[in-house]
Formats: C-alpha cells, sequence, structure tokens
C-alpha cells in the first residue's frame, strides 16, 4: 500500500513539474509578443536587462534576444545561489526561450508598428509583459535579467529592493536617452515600467494571498486523515488543521494557486462536502 501511494505521489510531482515548466513555456511566449509588438517598434527602453540590450541593439548589430542571452547567463550562473539550482534552472530555461522567441518573431515581423498610438502601445505591453512575468514567477522561476541583478546587488548594499530596481531601471532609461536622443522616449518608457511593475504586484499578490476553507462534512476525520497521507502534496500549503464537533473543518490555506489541489483530495473522500473559501490575512 505504502509503496502504491509512493508511487503516486512521485506521479504527482512530475506532473506538476512538467506543467510548471509548460507555464514558463506559455509565458515566456507571451512575454516575447509583447516586447515584439508593443514595445520594440517603438523604440522603447522599459528598464531592466531587456531595455538595455534594446539600447545595445541600436548601437551594435547584434540582435536584442542575443544580447540579453549574453547578459543574461552569467548573471545566471553569478545568482544561481540565491535563487537556488531548481528555480535557477527554470529561469535559465525562460532566459533562453525569451531570447530565441524575441528574435524569431523581430525577424518576422521585421518590428513593424502595429499600433501607431504609442501610449496605447506602451500601456498594452506593459500589463501583458506584466501578466506574463507573473505567469512565470508563478510557476517557480523568474525571467532573470533585472531580479537576478537586483538582488545580488541587494546583498552587497543595503538599500531596499524596490528602490534598487527603480535606480537599475532610471540608469538603463539615461543610458536610452543618451543613445537615442528622445526624452519623449523616456516617459514612455516610465509609464510601460509603471505598467509592468503594477500588474505583476497585483498579480503575485493575489497569488499569495491566505484563504480561510470551511469545509462541511461528515467525513472530516476522513479527510483529515488523506491531507495528512497527501501532506507531500499539500505540504506548505496549510497552516491550520482545526475540526468541531459540528462537522466543520477549517483548513488555512498559505498559497491561492494550490486551492484545486486542496478541493481535488476533499472532494475524493466526500464528492457531497459542501466547501467555502474565504479570504483571510491569517499566517
Amino acid at each position: 500500500m505504502r509503496n502504491i501511494l509512493s508511487v503516486k505521489i512521485k506521479k504527482e510531482k512530475v506532473i506538476a513539474e512538467l506543467l510548471s515548466y509548460a507555464w514558463v513555456l506559455f509565458g515566456s511566449l507571451i512575454l516575447s509578443i509583447a516586447y515584439v509588438l508593443f514595445i520594440i517598434p517603438h523604440t522603447l527602453v522599459p528598464g531592466g536587462i531587456m531595455g538595455l540590450s534594446i539600447v545595445i541593439n541600436e548601437l551594435t548589430s547584434l540582435s536584442i534576444g542575443i544580447v540579453a542571452l549574453a547578459i543574461n547567463i552569467p548573471l545566471l550562473f553569478w545568482g544561481t545561489k540565491v535563487l537556488g539550482r531548481k528555480v535557477g534552472i527554470k529561469t535559465g530555461f525562460s532566459m533562453i526561450l525569451v531570447s530565441l522567441f524575441i528574435d524569431l518573431f523581430s525577424i518576422i515581423t521585421q518590428n513593424k508598428v502595429y499600433i501607431d498610438d504609442i501610449l496605447v502601445s506602451t500601456l498594452f505591453g506593459g500589463v501583458i509583459i506584466g501578466v506574463a512575468v507573473a505567469m512565470v514567477m508563478n510557476a517557480g522561476a523568474t525571467t532573470g535579467g533585472n531580479d537576478i541583478l537586483v538582488r545580488i546587488i541587494a546583498a552587497k548594499v543595503k538599500l531596499p529592493y524596490s528602490q534598487l530596481i527603480l535606480i537599475v531601471d532610471g540608469i538603463v532609461i539615461l543610458l536610452g536617452i543618451f543613445v537615442f536622443e528622445d526624452f519623449t522616449m523616456a516617459a514612455y518608457s516610465i509609464i510601460a515600467i509603471i505598467a509592468i511593475s503594477k500588474t505583476i504586484n497585483y498579480y503575485i499578490k493575489k497569488s499569495v494571498q491566505n484563504r480561510t476553507v470551511l469545509v462541511f462534512s461528515s467525513k472530516n476525520l476522513l479527510i483529515q486523515e488523506e491531507l495528512l497521507l497527501n501532506e507531500n502534496s499539500t505540504k506548505g500549503i496549510l497552516k491550520l488543521i482545526h475540526h468541531d464537533s459540528n462537522d466543520k473543518l477549517i483548513l488555512i490555506t498559505k498559497n491561492n494557486t494550490k486551492l484545486a489541489v486542496l478541493e481535488n483530495l476533499i472532494y475524493k473522500i466526500d464528492p457531497e462536502a459542501n466547501v467555502a473559501v474565504l479570504e483571510s490575512n491569517s499566517l
């Protein structure tokens, strides 16, 4: 029985890992399309390594994807200790995909301007990039570049992470002004950075929002046993398990993205269970 359970858990882990890589792939694809369609055609410099790559592309004949990858790879090796091996591998996967997709789509589109209104293009691009980055981060990776660089600097410089992000982005924008000789571009680039950061913050905050799950079932004791048997799948998800005499089970989840796992385990034991999910600030 234990062997069967162990095999089942391993299978679930493999499937979950494959799904996370699929999300990294999808997020990287969306990110690349957003840059090629909305940002690069208007020569916007939205900070970070990608913005720096756009500036270097203007100065050289090197493609944006190649430049980004050339900068990102050393940063990844340098920052692996900060990220951890597992996140580092996924981040490398995302970096390579983004660089390849950007160069591929740039060749296909020839950096044609599809939206003439720069403000609309900036906002659309910023929001879509923010959503794509949030996808990748929720899958347990980062898009690399700026995030790794700032984490490395943060270990050396005693400044808040948010301030370091602004400083790095500001330096890249200043380089963009010097190269493109366009102050209007700088204004739109700042709008793009704000749109990206606000969108990322919204989705990341939403994904980690705690939830209180109320389970009403006559089989709550069996549900608890099932949760304990599957603790490898629910580890780090559940903060509290409480069962009272009124057939009410109270769970506090630490990650909204794992609610589906929890609900599947509950309904596996009792398909007739009533499950209510509430927002929670519990720790």
